[in-house]
């Protein structure tokens, strides 16, 4: 049986940074990962899409390197749903939901406007002004310590207000951005690598396409946040 499982904006931008560094270091070090866990992040690709999404390469200044197969760069270039990806277990347990309520508002650019200084740029269409509420994926959040070129619609200021653990090798970030507190769904090892801890201030990347309408109406709500 074949379904989708959640490919994460990190995978999505780890493979684009060796498209233009030729480089699996290069690449990790853009994002503030670790080698291992980019290489980690790769096999997990070529797993769930049946085929690897890079290869060595030989020759040029630098003595060799890594290049993106035809398969790596159709997903670089195409996002998270160019492939059919098959059925496998996501890398770490998810976290629940965020869940958000703001308005719409379609000028400049559609986006849904959350309190006083949260706004988010969306993929959907609604009525100018309507209230509607939003579900974010914890793990279609990426974490840097820095800003940098991104095709991500969203990039938020946030601050970090805590870690708790989230399985055997998963942790979720808590972090406050425009007055809401958000999960992100993280590994020990970006943790390390970014030293996050309760104060650290971070920048989110978000694409407009994670951010998913919902009806309003009877259901469970997100896991409480903790104090």
């Amino acid at each position: 049986m074949r379904r989708a499982k959640p490919v994460t904006s990190t995978d999505i931008a780890l493979l684009q940074a060796i498209g233009r560094d030729r480089s699996v270091v290069a690449a990790s070090r853009r994002l503030g990962l670790s080698r291992d866990l980019a290489v980690y992040r790769l096999d997990r690709l070529a797993d769930a899409f049946g085929g690897p999404v890079v290869r060595g390469a030989r020759g040029g200044t630098g003595h060799g390197g890594t290049v993106l197969t035809p398969l790596g760069d159709r997903v670089a270039r195409g996002g998270f749903e160019s492939v059919e990806l098959l059925d496998a277990h996501p890398a770490a347990p998810l976290a629940a939901p965020n869940l958000l309520r703001g308005v719409y508002r379609r000028d400049p650019a559609p986006e849904v406007r959350v309190g006083r200084s949260l706004r988010l740029r969306v993929a959907f269409e609604a009525e100018d002004g309507a209230d509607v509420a939003l579900l974010l994926d914890p793990e279609a959040v990426l974490v840097a310590r820095r800003r940098f070129t991104s095709s991500a619609r969203n990039v938020l200021p946030a601050t970090v207000e805590g870690l708790r653990p989230s399985g055997d090798l998963g942790r979720t970030l808590v972090v406050r951005c425009g007055g809401r507190r958000l999960r992100v769904a993280l590994t020990e090892e970006p943790v390390r690598q970014l030293h996050l801890r309760r104060g650290t201030r971070v920048w989110l990347y978000v694409k407009a396409t994670a951010l998913r309408r919902v009806e309003e109406g009877p259901r469970a709500s997100p896991a409480p946040l903790p104090s």
